[in-house]
């Protein structure tokens, strides 16, 4: 329970302070200006990091011992909080980076014992005589490499969360409980920031930001392979960080190759190149999203296998993605948007969408179909105990006063919603053994839900509701995490509770956009369940 608070923790403290932080940006000078290096076309603050490294800070002091390692950490926090503010106001040199680097590495190195000892293909661990001046290189290495990757809003992010994520997953395999809260309160933090960051993104992390992820990822991951689990290849990390080391060694390699300074900037990095190819922000993030959810998926499936066998792994990947990329530059390929051919199909949804039905439809299965479920799942148990009663009285309390008195949905009368989905939920599947001759026909049901909100989406005028990269990455780790070994043994079906709560939050999300009338039948639907709950649990 302890790293789930330290996840909200984390994650409320970044979002809260971002947008006091976007009004102080202008006054110290962190603004991120527009130039042909970069794709965004207008200032933007670029404070973001200070509100991650505070919201990670915080529970590391609530729930963590201050002894010497975990000082140490604070203190290196500290030192990147320094130089990234000086640096985002100042736009530093690289040797002045370097320093403030090098600082925060020392201090973890020699206060708290963070080393790389164990090397691949060596039986012997290194003296420390080599050990120490090779783990300081690697992890200013790392820190630079998702500095340098930061290229496009929510980039740096969501690559690293994934990273995160394993590595704390990893860590409670082996029963290390302040890795795995080090990991959910940078997880937090990164999930809080990328809420103001994903495009077109309000602010963005700064060195400041990208420098904390950096050196975060490195020292814990040495933590991971050096400490906590040693039974591990230490090849493994190179997957678990594989995409930023392997922009990172690409684009430099190319800069020494046009004899040019490894540090100077140039469009040449994956997501430059996925751009230059055709692909949108929007696709560009998403397709490294992806990428990056195999390396990560490989570190945990390949984690005992032989330095040798990951290495190559990590090496045919990075080959074939470099290969690729150099293949499209060389034959001028392109992604082809304006490709059609003249179906029956393609005009029968072209004529339904030019109706509105394309939207329409979904959108009044959507309103009637999601209350249909909510009240079904209540009137599933046998009982229902009287605290969630309590609650859900109150929450109609709370509904009906904001469906009268507010013009417009607000973000409680949301909050409101999703808890409501979230007792269905609950309810349902403690109770599933009472209609389990029935749970393939509500699985299909939620299917159809699933398609009407896809329909919705895809062929919506209004744009009222807009798929981020931000979702991939929820919707990934909701559905992957809850069927993994240790998760898919539980008693209640965590696998199919996550895609009902996935289902439900983003169809009503997208209902919710459109509601206009008070008296909505999706609004009285939502207060009927709550009633439901309520007479049934005091009955």
């Amino acid at each position: 329970m302890q790293y789930l608070f330290a996840f909200i923790v984390s994650l409320v403290i970044s979002m809260l302070l971002v947008p006091p932080l976007m009004r102080l940006a202008p006054l110290i000078g962190a603004i991120d200006m527009p130039d042909a290096r970069k794709v965004h076309a207008q200032a933007i603050p670029r404070i973001g990091g200070i509100a991650m490294i505070i919201g990670v800070m915080v529970p590391v002091l609530f729930w963590l011992p201050l002894d010497q390692k975990h000082l140490a950490l604070l203190s290196a926090f500290s030192v990147l909080l320094f130089f990234g503010i000086w640096d985002d106001r100042s736009n530093l040199h690289y040797r002045i980076k370097f320093i403030g680097q090098i600082v925060a590495v020392l201090i973890v190195v020699l206060g708290a014992d963070v080393v790389v000892r164990n090397m691949p293909f060596l039986d012997a661990p290194l003296p420390d005589f080599i050990a120490i001046p090779f783990t300081i290189f690697a992890l200013v290495g790392i820190t630079n490499a998702i500095n340098l990757s930061d290229g496009l809003d929510g980039l740096a992010g969501g690559t690293t969360l994934l990273s995160f994520c394993m590595i704390a997953f990893i860590g409670f395999q082996s029963n290390s409980f302040e890795l795995v809260m080090l990991c959910m309160a940078v997880a937090g933090a990164i999930m809080g920031f990328l809420r103001h960051n994903t495009y077109p993104a309000r602010i963005f992390m700064g060195d400041t930001g990208s420098q904390f992820l950096g050196f975060s990822a490195g020292v814990l991951v040495v933590i991971l392979s050096q400490s906590v689990n040693v039974a591990m290849s230490p090849v493994m990390p190179l997957l678990l960080l594989g995409l930023p080391i392997l922009d990172t060694f690409a684009v430099m390699a190319q800069r020494m190759y046009e004899k040019r300074s490894p540090f100077s900037p140039d469009k040449n990095h994956i997501h430059h190149k996925l751009l230059a190819i055709g692909f949108d922000h929007y696709e560009a993030v998403l397709v490294i999203y992806v990428v990056q959810s195999v390396f990560v998926g490989l570190a945990f499936a390949l984690r005992y296998e032989s330095d040798v066998l990951i290495f190559s792994v990590y090496f045919l990947l990075s080959f074939t993605a470099l290969f690729l990329f150099h293949r499209a530059m060389k034959t001028h390929w392109r992604v082809d948007r304006n490709a059609e051919t003249d179906s029956r199909l393609r005009r029968g949804i072209k004529w339904l969408t030019s109706t509105g039905m394309m939207e329409k439809v979904p959108t009044m299965l959507l309103k009637i179909g999601i209350p249909l479920f909510l009240v079904f799942s209540i009137l599933v148990p046998k009982t229902i105990e009287q605290d969630i009663a309590v609650l859900s009285l109150l929450l109609l309390v709370l509904f009906v006063l904001f469906a009268l008195f507010s013009q417009v949905v607000t973000m409680a009368e949301k909050a409101v919603v999703y808890v409501v989905c979230a007792l269905a939920v609950y309810l349902l599947e403690t109770s599933i053994a009472s209609v389990s001759e029935y749970a393939e026909v509500i699985n299909v049901y939620m299917v159809i839900l699933a398609a009407a909100f896809a329909v919705k989406v895809r062929f919506s005028s209004s744009r009222t509701f807009q798929i981020t990269p931000l979702d991939f990455l929820v919707v990934l780790l909701v559905l992957v995490v809850p069927n993994l070994p240790e998760f898919s043994a539980s008693e209640l079906p965590l696998g199919e509770s996550a895609f009902k709560l996935i289902v439900l939050f983003y169809a009503s999300e997208a209902v919710l956009n459109v509601v206009s009338k008070k008296l909505d039948v999706f609004r009285l639907g939502v207060a009927a369940s709550l009633a439901l709950i309520a007479v049934r649990g005091f009955l």
